[in-house]
């Protein structure tokens, strides 16, 4: 056992140790896992608060290191004062592998691709996908060199990479190398979108408005240029319609910002609160999801959940996840995902079917699954 270093251990963590008669010790038997991530309004970031709930529901035996931090997965999700993007990178590899060394932990969790562990500790890291190595060319230049360096070596070196499908253990051994044996698949989980509509509505006035959505960051391997050409091929038949996307500008081609500013019936949202996208979505015909590549794609779930049914396209890890559920484009072009769109509106979708699927998903399960990994480890 090694002595515990008080200073960085919250009142909580600190008073469990105690209960535990363990007051400067901590049982080895634990986990830590990093949680800057929260601060991530992205697909990382709703993972991990969505881990640290289900971890909450199953009473784990897990700690979440948060800036300079140590406390329980409850005190992480009410957590507010999150560092800056560069102060995250340095407390991820230099400061948090000292503090947790003193803990002597079973395993640390590196749920967001980066980070560094102590030397002796077993290491696990989630994969969620491998676009920084599929097409470095959908980032922006210098992230998507920082991408490949430090994500390929964090993979490598861990003991245990859990991935958000199959098609992204497949990639992680063509691509990476890792073997079979290293690799856990663990899907992804949703809680409940439904939410009554008429808050969205009333906001960005589509009251008795018909609107489809997209929901995401904007960014290029999501594929807004052809759903915009596919939107001017539906909307010359369903007049009444309106295309929202709901989301905040990530990167990409100015013309293509303009273009969404500009073009008659689309909606730009921007940046939703959890309230407000959940309303989005539950009042929408339909979720259109044309995304060239995903290691998973929560919002066809999310809309699921909702009793929402998806356009997607052919990308292996949506084809994988959806295809019982959802209507898959033929291809990628706009022409593929206007056909699919006008063909899920005027197809009769079983709204129970699709909230049962999302419930397969359920937060408690996916933590339930990651604690399965950290028990190989002795938890």
């Amino acid at each position: 056992m090694y002595l515990v270093k008080l200073s960085v251990l919250t009142p909580a963590v600190h008073a469990e140790l105690k209960y535990k008669n363990t007051e400067r010790k901590l049982c080895h038997a634990t986990a830590v896992i990093y949680a800057d991530s929260l601060a991530n309004r992205g697909g990382t970031g709703i993972y991990l608060k969505r881990l640290l709930k289900g971890f909450c529901q199953c009473d784990a035996n897990v700690i979440a290191a948060v800036g300079r931090k140590l406390m329980t997965p409850s005190e992480a999700l009410s957590y507010q004062q999150f560092t800056g993007c560069i102060r995250k990178v340095i407390n991820e590899n230099a400061i948090l592998p000292s503090i947790t060394a003193s803990l002597s932990p079973s395993i640390i969790h590196l749920p967001a691709f980066s980070g560094r562990t102590s030397p002796g500790v077993p290491c696990a890291v989630t994969l969620h996908d491998l676009a920084f190595c599929r097409n470095p060319s959908w980032f922006p230049f210098i992230r998507s060199i920082y991408y490949r360096l430090h994500f390929r070596n964090v993979a490598r070196k861990a003991d245990v990479v859990m991935v958000d499908s199959e098609s992204t253990g497949i990639e992680a051994r063509k691509l990476l190398g890792i073997e079979e044996s290293r690799i856990r698949r663990v899907y992804l989980s949703t809680d409940s979108f439904m939410a009554d509509p008429g808050a969205f509505r009333k906001e960005f006035s589509l009251q008795q408005r018909r609107y489809i959505v997209f929901a995401g960051t904007i960014e290029p391997r999501k594929n807004i240029s052809a759903l915009l050409d596919s939107w001017e091929i539906v909307n010359r038949t369903h007049t009444d319609l309106h295309l929202v996307i709901a989301g905040r500008w990530g990167w990409g081609p100015e013309a293509l910002r303009r273009k969404l500013l500009d073009t008659e019936g689309i909606i730009l949202t921007g940046p939703l609160s959890d309230t407000m996208l959940k309303s989005c979505i539950s009042g929408a015909e339909l979720l259109v999801y044309p995304s060239l590549y995903e290691g998973f794609g929560l919002p066809p779930l999310e809309a699921a959940s909702a009793g929402v049914p998806s356009v997607v396209t052919p990308a292996s890890a949506l084809k994988e996840i959806y295809s019982e559920i959802s209507i898959v484009a033929e291809g990628f072009d706009p022409g593929s995902i206007a056909r699919s769109i006008m063909n899920s509106l005027d197809t009769d979708h079983d709204t129970e079917l699709l909230i049962d699927f999302a419930a397969g998903f359920s937060t408690e399960r996916m933590a339930g699954e990651v604690l399965k990994v950290y028990g190989e480890f002795g938890i």
